[in-house]
């Protein structure tokens, strides 16, 4: 897809680091595209993703990847026991 992606396995579920979209591509659909590959194999494995929206990588603000991510079934985390701030459970 061209993008830069930092994917983790934990175990028991996925940690999303990083996903970098080209400056020129963003807005064309492959981050959905990519969240989805994401999330179908998440759900195949049986885990979880936890990530941490930032605008480390190019994005304009938070709150709007937090939107992004809500659009896939993430959630804020309630649970203090890890440090990523958004989860979507496996289904």
């Amino acid at each position: 897809l061209g993008i830069t992606l930092d994917l983790w396995d934990n175990g028991a579920y996925l940690e999303l680091g990083k996903i970098e979209i080209p400056k020129g591509s963003r807005g064309s659909g492959i981050g959905t595209k990519a969240m989805q590959m994401i999330i179908d194999f998440a759900d195949k494995e049986g885990k979880d993703i936890r990530l941490t929206p930032s605008t480390d990588f190019g994005a304009t603000s938070v709150s709007r990847l937090e939107k992004f991510y809500k659009q896939f079934g993430f959630v804020k985390n309630k649970d203090l026991k890890y440090k990523d701030t958004m989860v979507r459970y496996y289904k």
